[in-house]
């Protein structure tokens, strides 16, 4: 009887595993992705965000690198307790600057706003970056884009450790997140310093394949429209395709790149999902 229980017992935890498991990760073609979508009243309320509830900061690096950023922190900072670090990186075209500002679109905004706040209290770093932060190029034996961070990514790594010295970091729940250019960044800085990171996630981005050994133990969330040609979608099923474990991979049916904000899921499911991840 005793021995049945137990049986019992390991298989019912063994299924939740699985089921577990099953729900956080693989691939899914999303159908209708507009029912997961926020309503034009929750999408604007987040853009209205005041950027001031983001502190404004210069950032030089050892190689005298300046980077400019904005950093989020949470109400109850000053507690004992630590918080979790979300680095959200901006896409191409015109967050790409030097005022400081332009980067806080609706991800930044997202992980800073009162709803996500009173569930998931979190630092959240934008940094703002003067050139692009990853360039494209194809990989002639998969004839696919692939992406390779620049130098910059290098300053933000630093910048990182600094706050980590400084503020009440979890250093067991640091995440990184991005859109586009930013998504293809996100990857980058998980490969750069897998050590560091819980997990990320990657909106519309383009992969890299050269460090696929090292990001197979970090949690990664691809998001990509069906309907993208200016960031192909064929990039992230090939990543998908050769790291498996630990992905969960989106695709939007009727999303393209522009239009992935208004037809993907916001609200509360990606941060729901990312703070789930712990690293061991």
């Amino acid at each position: 009887m005793a021995k049945n229980f137990f049986i019992l017992f390991i298989s019912t935890i063994l299924l939740i595993g699985c089921s577990t498991n099953k729900e956080q990760f693989g691939e899914s073609t999303i159908e209708n992705a507009t029912g997961t979508a926020l309503s034009k009243d929750e999408f604007s309320k987040i853009r209205s965000l005041n950027n001031e509830t983001f502190d404004t900061v210069n950032f030089v690096s050892r190689e005298q690198v300046g980077l400019k950023y904005r950093l989020y922190k949470p109400k109850q900072q000053k507690t004992s307790k630590s918080f979790p670090l979300v680095i959200v990186y901006h896409g191409s075209g015109r967050p790409i600057g030097t005022d400081n500002s332009s980067q806080l679109g609706v991800l930044p905004k997202l992980f800073a706003s009162a709803e996500i706040q009173n569930k998931y209290p979190a630092y959240v770093l934008a940094p703002q970056f003067s050139e692009r932060s990853s360039d494209y190029e194809t990989d002639n034996k998969r004839n696919l884009l692939y992406s390779k961070p620049r130098a910059s990514l290098n300053s933000v790594m630093q910048l990182i450790d600094s706050l980590k010295s400084n503020l009440n970091i979890d250093s067991k729940r640091i995440y990184a997140v991005g859109y586009s250019m930013g998504g293809s960044t996100a990857i980058n800085s998980l490969a750069s310093r897998p050590d560091l990171f819980a997990a990320g996630i990657s909106i519309s981005g383009i992969p890299q394949f050269d460090k696929t050994e090292k990001l197979k133990t970090i949690p990664i969330w691809l998001i990509h429209g069906l309907d993208d040609t200016e960031n192909p979608i064929s990039s992230d099923e090939q990543f998908y395709k050769e790291m498996s474990a630990n992905i969960r991979f989106w695709k939007l049916k009727g999303t393209t790149h522009d239009n992935v904000f208004t037809t993907t899921i916001l609200g509360e499911t990606l941060p729901e999902w990312l703070f789930k991840q712990h690293k061991k």
